[in-house]
């Protein structure tokens, strides 16, 4: 499991030349010359236009506030004077916490040198988690229907239900864990719920940011699944 990046190229460009009889220094330049993103294999998010998604804010702790909406950054260059810079980039879904979606966002420190070219490269991480039902082979559909996976961090009366092939997302929170079960109907109509099991809290079973968990389940008998974890 990978977790999703979106990739920003950043060029500062600093104006090449001053007068002599010019005390200040010269203003420098930003000019956001490539972006693109790549999903995630895990996620299977499709590949979406960085420009589109992205806010980007740039401040310097006093007079500088800089805030672009997405698809809004200059195509030219930004004048900058010389000093030390914030640059912050998150999406729509960030500035909704708990909001079903992935949520991306990272801080990347820069400075605005005279007469110099600077490249940063700032890499936009998803920070929540995400947890899905893999689609059910054509052999447990044949078997179950009306299936559903529920799955819950730490309360079990606010559980989150999904379908397979869904995807949702909870925040990340330190040393955070989260139960699951499936609930299906078989061929005798009859409704089971599994056994919660809980993933996390254990070596080999962190629960990161950036990564979607995905529950699968595999035909035990004709009247029960297990399940596995991607």
């Amino acid at each position: 499991m990978k977790p999703t990046l979106y990739t920003l190229l950043i060029l500062f460009l600093l104006a090449a030349c001053r007068q002599e009889e010019i005390a200040e220094e010269a203003a420098g330049y930003l000019l956001l010359e490539n972006v693109s993103a790549t999903a995630s294999v895990t996620e299977n998010i499709g590949t979406r236009a960085v420009e589109d998604d992205l806010y980007i804010g740039i401040a310097n702790g006093t007079d500088v506030d800089l805030t672009y909406q997405p698809g809004q950054f200059p195509q030219g260059k930004l004048e900058l004077a010389p000093g030390s810079y914030t640059l912050k980039a998150y999406n729509e879904a960030y500035l909704t916490p708990g909001s079903n979606a992935p949520r991306y966002y990272t801080e990347q420190a820069f400075a605005i040198e005279t007469e110099k070219v600077s490249y940063v490269t700032v890499r936009v991480p998803m920070v929540n988690v995400g947890i899905s039902l893999a689609p059910l082979s054509d052999e447990v559909s044949a078997l179950f229907t009306d299936v559903s996976l529920a799955f819950y961090t730490t309360d079990e009366t606010a559980a989150t239900s999904i379908a397979p092939g869904e995807t949702a997302y909870f925040d990340y929170a330190e040393g955070i864990t989260f139960s699951y079960s499936l609930t299906a109907t078989n061929a005798d109509n009859e409704t089971f719920t599994s056994p919660a099991k809980t993933y996390g809290g254990q070596e080999g079973q962190e629960v990161e940011p950036g990564h979607c968990y995905t529950v699968g389940y595999t035909l035990a008998t004709p009247a029960r699944l297990d399940s596995r974890m991607d």
